[in-house]
């Protein structure tokens, strides 16, 4: 069985759930490193961002203000399971983070629905408390 690489899955699973509506997003894929120094028009936009490396999902969540800064507090707070330690992404090469940011800020509300159906499907390794 073909294994199929996170960010794949990722934007597949996004894609087929939200075709009517994927004009309302901009997606953003960096390397982890990278992440605070992107001048992307829309980094900083409110979005869902998920962590992920190779075949592995680590992280998916949300922000209705700024995407970019609550992924980053992530790797700044070492968010972890057992296995995980989010600080150790920004130096790792192969970890990357897409952000599915919202074009205009008035639809904030759209990165709630994304960020629990992107969870519930995706299953990452480190998962969300607010959903159990």
């Amino acid at each position: 069985m073909e294994k199929i690489n996170a960010r794949n899955k990722i934007e597949n699973v996004f894609r087929q759930e939200f075709a009517s509506i994927e004009t309302k997003f901009h997606l953003i894929d960096l390397p982890v490193v990278s992440l605070l120094v992107s001048k992307d028009e829309f980094i900083c936009n409110p979005g869902v961002y998920v962590f992920y490396r190779g075949e592995e999902v680590i992280k998916v969540g949300r922000n209705f203000t700024n995407c970019r800064k609550r992924a980053w507090q992530h790797i700044r707070d070492n968010t972890k399971v057992e296995q995980l330690e989010m600080k150790n992404l920004q130096s790792d090469p192969l970890a990357q983070v897409l952000l599915i940011n919202l074009k205009d800020i008035k639809d904030f509300h759209w990165s709630a629905v994304v960020e629990v159906f992107l969870e519930v499907n995706l299953k990452p390794l480190i998962r969300s408390k607010r959903l159990g």
